[in-house]
């Protein structure tokens, strides 16, 4: 079939089964389902979630790696104040038990910090007028200061990990991305007593796990090929691979 004939079928394909059919949504679902590249570069598909996971979780890891490394540059201070500093930023005050939960921190360890940081200046507390038990925190000019300070060297780490991907892959990621969070912290808030097993059942069906027990008995038949055709000398990086 000769290429813009092909094209074409793609899109009236497109257009018959979609409300809103706009040439831009059309090149991104057609660049999604047909990458560059060689075929000897593509991910089998049932490996794909698990190269994705992998990849996912080593970006986080070196992220978080270089955001630390970035830190230490300002003395005394660890990468989790940013978070709390950043809450009482956008809340202007918070009650202290706020800022820990939307810190996604255990309590215990956000309030030893909320003390360290008042020690430092970094913060003021107040009773809540509308609660007598709880207090309120907000930040002091040091500690506005030090935000911006820290979050210059986040941007810093950011900058480096993110700025050679090209544009258009940028938003690509994000909107992939975006609609992965969105779709699963409704989930993890609607079932939020559920196991995992429960959650893939409620999107999947009930024989979805008798799915993801096949698809991971290929993965590992597929990994067992890889290492057993691996050089020795290669196992190292294979093995540093495998890690998020």
């Amino acid at each position: 079939m000769k290429p813009l004939v092909a094209l074409i079928t793609e899109w009236d394909s497109y257009a018959s089964k979609t409300t809103s059919p706009t040439v831009a949504d059309f090149c991104e679902k057609y660049l999604q389902k047909h990458p560059a590249g060689s075929s000897a570069d593509a991910v089998p598909t049932q490996q794909a979630d698990a190269v994705l996971a992998t990849l996912i979780g080593k970006t986080g890891s070196m992220h978080t790696a270089y955001a630390r490394m970035a830190i230490k540059e300002i003395p005394d201070i660890e990468l989790e104040w940013f978070y709390l500093l950043n809450v009482i930023s956008i809340k202007k005050e918070a009650k202290k038990t706020d800022a820990i939960s939307l810190s996604n921190m255990e309590q215990s360890t956000g309030i030893d910090i909320l003390n360290r940081m008042k020690k430092k200046g970094l913060i003021v507390e107040k009773d809540d007028p509308a609660d007598k038990r709880a207090r309120l925190v907000s930040l002091t000019d040091k500690g506005k200061a030090l935000l911006v300070q820290i979050g210059y060297y986040l941007y810093k780490v950011s900058y480096l990990l993110y700025h050679d991907i090209k544009e258009e892959d940028k938003k690509s990621i994000i909107k992939i991305l975006t609609n992965t969070t969105q779709k699963q912290e409704q989930l993890r808030i609607a079932k939020k007593n559920s196991s995992i097993d429960e959650m893939i059942q409620s999107l999947y069906g009930e024989n979805a796990l008798k799915a993801v027990l096949s698809a991971f008995k290929k993965e590992v038949r597929q990994q067992e090929k890889i290492m057993h055709s691996t050089p020795d000398k290669d196992l190292d990086e294979m093995i540093k691979s495998f890690h998020k």
